[in-house]
C-alpha cells in the first residue's frame, strides 16, 4: 500500500512538473522586454546623476582651460578610468571614475591624492 501511494505521488509530480516549467518559462520570456526597459531607465538615471548610487572623484574645479589640461594629464596616466568635464555654474569640474562603493573610490583617491591634492570623493546629485 505504501509503495502504491509513493508511486502515485511521483507519477502526479511528474505530470505537473512540465506544466509548471512551461508556465515559468513563458512568464520569464514575457517579462524580458519590461526588464530590459527597466535596466535602460536605470542607466539613464545613473548617467544623469539622478540615481545616487555611484561615487566619483573630483580632481579639479575652475576654468575650462585648466580642466582640459587636468583631464589630458589624467588620461596620460593610463589608469583605464572614465573621465569627463562637467560644467556647474560657475566652474568646470573634472570627474573621474564611476564606483559602486566607497572602498573602490578610496583606492583611486589614495593613488591620486599626491598628484591632485584637491581631490574630493563625491556622489553627484546628492
Amino acid at each position: 500500500m505504501l509503495r502504491q501511494v509513493s508511486f502515485l505521488a511521483v507519477l502526479m509530480g511528474l505530470m505537473f512538473t512540465p506544466n509548471l516549467c512551461l508556465s515559468q518559462s513563458q512568464l520569464v520570456s514575457s517579462e524580458l522586454d519590461s526588464l530590459d526597459q527597466l535596466i535602460k531607465y536605470k542607466h539613464e538615471l545613473e548617467a544623469n546623476h539622478e540615481l545616487k548610487s555611484t561615487y566619483k572623484l573630483q580632481l579639479f574645479s575652475g576654468s575650462l582651460e585648466e580642466a582640459n589640461d587636468i583631464i589630458e594629464e589624467f588620461k596620460s596616466l593610463n589608469l583605464k578610468v572614465d573621465s569627463k568635464i562637467v560644467y556647474q555654474t560657475p566652474n568646470y569640474k573634472v570627474w573621474v571614475g564611476n564606483f559602486r562603493n566607497r572602498i573602490q573610490a578610496d583606492r583611486l583617491f589614495d593613488l591620486l591624492k599626491s598628484k591632485y591634492p584637491n581631490t574630493l570623493i563625491i556622489r553627484p546629485g546628492k
